[in-house]
């Protein structure tokens, strides 16, 4: 079974870009605008990472992040922030906020298929030794 990847991103765009490349790699992709729309997504799905941007309308993504890591059925999911935000300031708030890593727009499809597969790696080990 492929693992399921929630893109959550206000830009048309960087779904245009990013589904075909995590596809191509195998994932299964499922794509919300705003940050009500993917935490519902979540909820039902469990996604086993979210790629997440900042600013976006409504929920705005590090308190999506909060949000999402309040909820012990989704507080294992990892969270990836792929957004143009990048000061040392910006990503130390998103790793406050739950995130595993950062990565800035416009993302190379090397470096977001590298980021991800450790990302899934890291914890799937993360969630064996806490179970162990």
């Amino acid at each position: 079974m492929s693992k399921k990847i929630l893109l959550v991103d206000d830009d048309p765009g960087m779904h245009l870009i990013v589904v075909p490349i995590l596809s191509k790699a195998g994932y299964s992709v499922l794509s919300a605008k705003n940050g009500e729309q993917a935490l519902h997504l979540a909820l039902n799905e469990r996604p086993d990472l979210i790629l997440l941007d900042v600013i976006m309308p409504g929920i705005k993504g590090r308190d999506l992040c909060k949000k999402i890591k309040a909820y012990d059925v989704l507080k294992n999911i990892a969270v990836i922030f792929l957004t143009a935000k990048n000061s040392q300031d910006d990503i130390q708030a998103e790793l406050e906020a739950g995130a595993v890593t950062h990565l800035t727009k416009p993302v190379n499809p090397t470096d977001l298929l590298k980021t991800v597969d450790g990302s899934l790696v890291n914890n799937h080990v993360k969630e064996f030794e806490e179970k162990n």
